[in-house]
């Protein structure tokens, strides 16, 4: 998965990627709700983190670090390009496959699965990020030919509605 950009909503030409300035964010999405100090115990530095509209962005040394998304006031995607937002389906497909001898009788096995874009998706209970969620897909961030120690989070709920984004990378 490329790095994918956090969008603008009302103007889709703007937006800023993991490892960019912050300043991006400020021109993509006006001023924050807040900004705070946050710690990042693995680095062990202070960087800042950004709020907007509930939605949280984490910068250390001025650059875009990770982010947490939890409600569609930011898409996500390609700038200029395909996006999509918190709120966003879950395209489902079932198959009905039958198994017997020639004329029958048949055992009919359903099999359903399940795409978002073309992202892979998993089914199956979980939390994360204080999240319970039942349909996910976890992609390794990419740039290029450069693979990077983060990934995108993608976590949907039991109706198959996107509720929670998340992305962290380190070089």
């Amino acid at each position: 998965m490329d790095k994918l950009a956090l969008i603008s909503p009302t103007n889709k030409s703007k937006g800023i990627k993991l490892g960019e300035d912050i300043n991006k964010a400020l021109q993509a999405f006006g001023q924050p709700n807040s900004v705070e100090d946050y710690p990042f115990e693995t680095d062990g530095e202070m960087g800042k983190l950004y709020i907007f509209k509930g939605n949280k962005l984490f910068a250390l040394h001025g650059k875009l670090d990770s982010y947490h998304l939890f409600n569609n006031s930011i898409l996500v995607g390609k700038i200029n390009g395909t996006t999509f937002k918190i709120g966003d389906m879950i395209k489902s497909t079932r198959k009905e496959i039958k198994n017997g001898p020639p004329g029958g009788p048949y055992q009919i096995t359903v099999k359903e699965s399940h795409t978002f874009l073309d992202f892979p998706i998993t089914a199956g209970k979980d939390t994360g990020r204080n999240i319970t969620f039942q349909y996910s897909s976890i992609l390794p961030l990419i740039n290029g030919n450069i693979k990077y120690d983060g990934s995108v989070h993608l976590y949907f709920d039991s109706t198959k509605k996107l509720v929670y984004i998340g992305a962290s990378v380190v070089d």
